[in-house]
């Protein structure tokens, strides 16, 4: 979603900044509008285990996540991060679109059982 979207109904806003901590890490600030919540993720996993959490709880009608300027990330966190999000977010769409293609299939199934006992005169009730 674009950043002058209009939204209706109630928006939970998920802010965060990326810090990264010596010698080699980075941490992940966020803020949850709806509770006034702060909370520091140590992995992108975690970060995204936030906001899976914080959009189920919600009461909120649309959500949007926010990243704020982070002048005290590294540019090499910043990539692994945005790498890392990417390829949850390709696992994810997959799994919906598996997840999906079963569904239609045992659709397809009930459909044919059916056809087949409408075909013999047994129609299901």
């Amino acid at each position: 979603m674009f950043e002058d979207e209009e939204y209706e109904g109630s928006l939970l806003t998920i802010t965060a900044e990326i810090v990264s901590v010596e010698p080699d890490g980075f941490i992940i600030k966020i803020y949850n509008d709806e509770t006034g919540e702060t909370f520091e993720a140590n992995s992108t996993r975690e970060y995204a285990e936030y906001l899976i959490n914080s959009v189920n709880k919600s009461t909120m009608d649309n959500f949007k996540a926010v990243w704020l300027p982070s002048p005290l990330a590294k540019k090499r966190d910043i990539d692994l991060i945005g790498m890392q999000l990417g390829m949850m977010q390709k696992w994810m769409e997959e799994e919906l679109e598996e997840a999906q293609e079963n569904k239609l299939s045992d659709d397809r199934e009930d459909i044919m059982k059916y056809c087949k006992e409408d075909k013999d005169g047994d129609i299901p009730s």
